[in-house]
């Protein structure tokens, strides 16, 4: 078999990248009131160009205001008259090195970090408007210079609680079997292809889901191969929504961010809170595999589907990398955490200056950007 250079340009979906290594969409919390990028958030992606990353998938940018997530800093790309602003961050992004794909969501109700409003909740009309909030955002993206769009069908969001057994219990033609829980991402994608026929759009699916009834990967399969059907450039292969949560899966337990920060238990009683650590702990013993959990899915959807396929979760050591995209013949890995603290661990890793990354993946930056910018915080609560 011949072996992958994972640090070689590649032309994945459409789109011309550095290397097989892309940055996975996160939360920055760093637009302004308006939903429009600030310099930080700017000055952010800037870095990981410079840093070596192949490609850039930005953190969720809501469709419309009332898609957008409870946490503050969110993007909004729903007006016209915002393209300047993002046209001026994809300039200085592209200028550094590196492509930028906008990634779209309508949060729905989505655990902490959505809004109101479950599946079966929405009227007819309101479906419709929601798949034109994302055929005009992608018009949009494309306006402001960013090299593709990312449809976020994972996590437990909107389009994700749509096609989610668990989360999806409509009795109509958006309810039921896979078909017509899909149906809405069916009319996205067809109003997205009849204004942008050639621009590439990538999605983000669950591969499995925990709950009882959520996906498996027979169905991950069957929805990738649709999504294929209806001119998808590339999927990314993520699991697991927030509802299903307290916090993350993986890696340490952020006991006292919890308590510091995750809605519902940061405005307790401190007798409360002196009791709640073991608690926490019990609710959240970390799941195994800790890496490589997403791969087993990425590799059915990767023999079932001709497009490439992005695997992203507990990716973090270079020879894990070179495994996935070697062996497991998948075509690209996505991470976010280790970039936090390290914008350029790609050329590290490319120059051999490092085989694994300084994170320690102790997950306060998940419970953090709650109410805060992104940042790392290398296991500290900060002090107000």
């Amino acid at each position: 078999m011949t072996e992958t250079n994972i640090f070689d340009p590649i032309e994945l979906g459409g789109i011309r990248l550095n290397n097989r290594i892309l940055r996975a969409a996160t939360h920055e919390g760093m637009a302004d009131d308006n939903g429009c990028p600030t310099d930080r958030l700017t000055s952010l992606y800037v870095r990981l160009a410079r840093g070596g990353i192949g490609g850039i998938i930005t953190g969720f940018i809501a469709v419309s205001k009332d898609g957008a997530a409870t946490n503050p800093g969110m993007c909004i790309l729903d007006e016209e008259s915002k393209v300047p602003a993002f046209s001026k961050m994809t300039a200085e992004v592209h200028e550094a090195g590196a492509p930028i794909i906008a990634q779209l969501v309508h949060c729905g109700q989505s655990g902490v970090m959505g809004k109101a409003g479950r599946p079966e909740a929405l009227s007819k009309d309101q479906i419709k408007r929601i798949a034109a909030d994302f055929r005009r955002s992608a018009v949009l993206a494309k306006k402001a210079g960013f090299d593709g769009i990312e449809l976020h069908i994972a996590h437990g969001y909107l389009l994700s609680a749509l096609v989610s057994s668990q989360l999806n219990h409509r009795r109509d033609e958006y309810g039921g079997n896979t078909e017509n829980k899909y149906r809405i991402i069916h009319e996205i994608m067809q109003g997205i292809r009849g204004e942008l026929p050639d621009y590439p759009v990538y999605a983000k699916i669950n591969g499995t889901e925990k709950s009882a009834h959520g996906i498996r990967i027979p169905e991950a399969v069957k929805i990738a191969g649709m999504l294929e059907n209806d001119g998808v450039s590339a999927i990314e292969v993520s699991s697991n929504t927030f509802n299903e949560n307290l916090g993350p899966d993986r890696g340490s337990v952020p006991v006292d961010m919890i308590l510091a920060a995750y809605p519902g238990i940061k405005d307790l009683p401190g007798f409360v809170k002196k009791i709640m650590p073991p608690i926490i702990r019990k609710l959240k013993t970390p799941d195994d595999p800790q890496h490589l959990y997403n791969v087993p899915a990425a590799k059915a959807i990767r023999q079932a589907v001709r497009i490439p396929v992005i695997v992203c979760g507990g990716i973090r050591y270079r020879a894990d990398m070179e495994k996935v995209i070697g062996p497991e013949q998948l075509d690209a890995v996505s991470l976010c955490r280790p970039l936090i603290l390290e914008a350029d661990l790609v050329n590290k890793y490319k120059t051999g200056k490092t085989a694994e990354p300084k994170c320690t993946e102790c997950n306060y930056c998940i419970m953090g950007i709650l109410e805060n910018p992104l940042r790392c915080y290398y296991g500290k609560v900060p002090k107000k």
